[in-house]
């Protein structure tokens, strides 16, 4: 026998559905973190790069505002459309671009409203909601009032259990990447900022640093190469070109699956804007000094990203992720209401460098650690469209197709 579906709003289903404190926080050196939508990587919360409150600013919060173990957050204003399940009870901070769903254990698991909501029908019906011309918001009210289709608890939890058995695998690849990420920044740290390199012992040092050593501007070493300006009316679904955005380039992560398409390349188009598997991105604008490298073929560099050109690409890529680079690159950056970092100017920044012998050689030692990131990011992406094509057929009523 069918298990019966019913549909409901989402404040049916939910015990309280608001948002973050709508006051700007008190700054502090150390306390309770505070997260925006840009800290949001892999739909979960990356805490290692985030301002701090005073713990007594997070002690007289709502307790609705406060995220718990179960809870569901879900991004609304700007980078809307974005679910993060919480499964542990680290306090942390947010703010109104980001609501906070508390679901009713009776009615819904939280692990299914969290697919449900990750679901491309339900960002569709967010979308249809959403409402501005610079930065689209869906409010409250609209978000409540958002209806999805749920079964029994029993079937919920089956569905979530299949699904659930995908991200486990991609959490443990991401375990894996950063693992490898921290060794070779361990490794460059401990080469070029501690100045530990191999035969350190036997060279001299002149002027407070290493022989050979120079502050040199990085256009001595790498080419920041721009994107092509396309134009939103030869966008079309169908083509086989992926146009790589901002929204594109995350902490670490490629995002190949959130793009526009198009079917014919502009002949007006520089060649470098062809993106190879392997090529660091860095974005320009925004969340500036966010770095990545490409995962996927036939990508296309949008305006406001840039490509690092290098000969020693690995080393490229775990220099620009290092904190130092991240820290140099958003000082940099100009203007009030969004940031913005000309790559001229980072070009003309001078850092410290070795000589090149010492940069091919670390470059040598890292390239194995990664390709082993591309790989196991490729990885993760077969995974999560293999997860994404059977999401909408778990989630469909019974006599479309049942789940056993």
């Amino acid at each position: 026998m069918a298990t019966e579906w019913k549909k409901v709003r989402l404040d049916a289903i939910c015990s309280s559905i608001t948002d973050g404190d709508h006051l700007p926080p008190p700054k502090a050196e150390s306390g309770i973190p505070f997260v925006t939508i840009a800290n949001i990587k892999d739909n979960k919360f990356d805490f290692s790069n985030t301002m701090f409150v005073p713990q007594s600013y997070y002690d007289k919060l709502d307790s609705k505002r406060k995220a718990t173990n179960g809870n569901i957050l879900y991004s609304v204003v700007g980078s809307y459309g974005i679910p993060v399940l919480i499964k542990e009870n680290t306090p942390f901070v947010f703010q109104r671009h980001i609501a906070i769903l508390r679901p009713n254990s009776e009615e819904i698991l939280p692990e299914y409203l969290y697919y449900t909501m990750l679901s491309k029908d339900f960002y569709a019906k967010a979308d249809a909601v959403a409402v501005g011309a610079a930065q689209k918001t869906i409010s409250l009210s609209s978000l409540r009032g958002i209806e999805v289709e749920i079964p029994s608890l029993k079937k919920q939890q089956k569905i979530a259990g299949v699904l659930s058995a995908y991200d486990d695998l991609i959490e443990n690849n991401r375990r894996q990447i950063k693992l490898l990420e921290e060794a070779a920044q361990k490794l460059y740290k401990e080469w070029f900022v501690k100045q530990n390199f191999p035969g350190h012992e036997n060279t001299k040092i002149v002027n407070g640093v290493p022989e050979g050593w120079k502050y040199k501007p990085l256009n001595s070493l790498v080419d920041f190469q721009n994107g092509y300006a396309f134009k939103s009316d030869s966008f079309d679904e169908s083509g086989d070109y992926r146009l790589i955005t901002i929204k594109n380039v995350k902490d670490g992560l490629f995002d190949y699956l959130n793009v526009n398409k198009i079917k014919v390349i502009p002949s007006g188009m520089q060649d470098w804007c062809k993106l190879e598997i392997g090529d660091s991105l860095v974005s320009l604008t925004g969340n500036v000094g966010r770095v990545c490298l490409v995962t996927t073929e036939n990508c296309l560099l949008n305006q406001r990203v840039a490509k690092i050109a290098c000969t020693f690409t690995s080393y490229a890529y775990i220099l620009f992720r290092s904190k130092d680079m991240f820290n140099i690159m958003n000082k940099l950056a100009k203007g009030a209401a969004q940031q913005n970092l000309s790559p001229i100017q980072l070009g003309e920044e001078k850092i410290l460098m070795s000589e090149n012998q010492l940069i091919k050689r670390f470059d040598q030692l890292v390239e194995p650690f990664v390709k082993e990131i591309i790989c196991l990011n490729r990885q993760n992406q077969d995974l999560q469209l293999a997860r994404d094509k059977l999401l909408p057929k778990l989630m469909r009523q019974p006599h479309e197709r049942r789940v056993k």
